[in-house]
């Protein structure tokens, strides 16, 4: 019944969220958002924008499933260069 009427879906497209949440908060606390910031050439009024647009990426729900923050680090990288060039104003 639940499947029918999409309760279900919606639950699990909450649970979903959650984890990219705790993802997200994972991320600010082992990598400040200065330090993102910083290394990413990023304004620091923007992280939360430029957070948001990863988890908004279709892979970004691999990372939830890694220890590796070498690897989630290098993921962030490749995305800044998509964000800045899409999401913020051109110098």
């Amino acid at each position: 019944m639940n499947r029918i009427s999409g309760r279900t879906q919606t639950f699990e497209e909450m649970v979903a969220r959650d984890i990219d949440m705790e993802m997200e908060k994972e991320i600010i606390s082992k990598f400040s958002k200065k330090t993102l910031s910083a290394d990413f050439d990023i304004p620091e009024s923007s992280i939360d924008a430029f957070l948001t647009f990863c988890m908004a990426q279709h892979d970004f729900s691999k990372l939830t499933e890694t220890e590796n923050m070498m690897e989630v680090w290098n993921y962030l990288q490749d995305k800044s260069i998509e964000f800045k060039a899409t999401n913020l104003p051109q110098e």
